[in-house]
């Protein structure tokens, strides 16, 4: 299992390790890629950067689906590996050579190779007995936490040459090339696979269109208003997320270290939600309780940030938002999944990983081009997320009073 933990764990290290080093990347004339050039181009650069690598990933991670089908889990996964090593080696060759449009061609690849979880997921669940398979699952959200945590510390600390001299930006770039490469070579080495019995004969493969799967959450009855929320509440976290570090080092002169550690506690935030606060909210309280909740919460921490530059402040309040993410994002999802019967539970996982990789790209292509170092994506994040809060509250009393917890069996309510 140790090659798929890893392949998780770079999966959503490179989504993190990018932000606090990508700052000194747009907007150092000295150490950056642009050595002229006004705010508006830096902050283009900025969202360009991220937006480009979570749309290719929305539309590389479905291609990657199918291709596990096809080509079953190993070889797919190896070319996940490959193809992020390849990517990164661009990265750094284009910060090398300051070369922009090679830059953003480094994303694009790193992002068509990043959706390999649902695929190293599968493959854990094959290899999985039932009886064990929650605790899989358990164990999969840990090493997605981790790489949360263990990103911007890596992609700060790792391009910082005052720690070490031969360190600089393209350093963190080099060591996820290297990780992915080293974790390629234990996948073939120490991973057989098993054909499965209902696995796809040779060449029939469907490809699913993701653009179509995002217009399917807002036609498919009963999940309209949970969609739209999900779609909300997504793009106010992406452009929290995306943005926090480069607004408090705009506004608040924060160092490239001060914000790898900010934005670590936000992972730490997301594992203690995944690990300790979803199973507890899902157990004790109904969805139209924890979810709104869960929402407002959010929308005070983020506001909170846009207020404050102290970090006494800013680390609880930044601890306290991920977790009422986690709260509310697998609160939608599970009442998302329990809206539906058995047979359209893979669409309805398909929707909501289609919502979660559109809105990344949207936020940053979008608050690149407006005003990526200002307030603007922050205030914007808390309007989308209240919105989102005021949707769920809005929804028909009747439904939200037959909900049961979304950790609680129906037959057993």
């Amino acid at each position: 299992m140790i090659p798929f933990y890893l392949i998780i764990f770079i999966d959503n290290l490179s989504v993190s390790l990018v932000l606090p080093v990508l700052i000194p990347i747009a907007y150092d004339p000295a150490a950056g890629l642009l050595a002229d050039g006004g705010p508006g181009t830096r902050d283009l650069l900025y969202g360009l950067a991220i937006g480009t690598y979570s749309l290719a990933m929305f539309f590389g991670a479905p291609v990657l689906g199918s291709l596990s089908d096809l080509f079953r889990r190993k070889r797919t996964l190896a070319l996940c590996l490959g193809g992020l090593a390849l990517g990164y080696a661009l990265t750094v060759w284009a910060m090398l050579a300051k070369d922009v449009p090679l830059f953003i061609a480094g994303r694009v690849v790193c992002g068509l190779f990043s959706g390999s979880l649902p695929v190293a997921q599968a493959a854990i669940i094959d290899v999985t007995p039932k009886e064990r398979r929650v605790t899989a699952i358990g164990r999969i959200m840990f090493w997605v936490s981790m790489g949360y945590v263990a990103g911007p510390l890596i992609g700060g600390y790792l391009s910082d040459p005052t720690l070490v001299s031969w360190f600089s930006l393209p350093t963190p770039f080099v060591f996820v090339a290297g990780t992915s490469l080293l974790n390629l070579l234990i996948l073939l080495t120490t991973y057989r696979e098993e054909r499965r019995p209902d696995e796809l004969p040779a060449g029939k493969v469907s490809i699913p269109n993701p653009i179509a799967r995002l217009g399917e959450a807002f036609r498919f009855p009963g999940i309209r208003v949970l969609s739209l929320s999900l779609l909300l509440m997504s793009l106010g976290w992406t452009a929290f997320f995306q943005f926090i570090g480069l607004y408090l080092t705009a506004n608040e002169g924060f160092g490239q270290r001060t914000v790898s550690n900010l934005i670590s506690v936000v992972g730490i935030g997301l594992a203690a939600a995944f690990l300790v606060f979803v199973p507890l909210a899902a157990r004790y309280l109904k969805p139209a309780v924890s979810v709104p909740a869960a929402l407002v919460v959010m929308t005070a921490c983020i506001l909170a940030t846009a207020l404050t530059g102290s970090l006494v402040v800013l680390y609880p309040v930044c601890l306290i938002g991920a977790i009422g993410y986690g709260i509310s994002y697998s609160g939608l999802v599970g009442l998302m999944s329990v809206s539906v019967d058995d047979s359209h539970q893979g669409s309805v996982m398909g929707m909501a990983g289609a919502i979660a990789a559109s809105t990344a790209g949207l936020t940053g292509v979008g608050f690149g081009l407006l005003d990526g170092s200002g307030s603007a994506p922050i205030l914007s994040a808390a309007v989308f997320v209240l919105a989102s809060a005021a949707l769920m509250g809005l929804r028909p009393a009747a439904r939200r009073r037959t909900e049961v917890p979304v950790g609680t069996d129906r037959a057993d309510s």
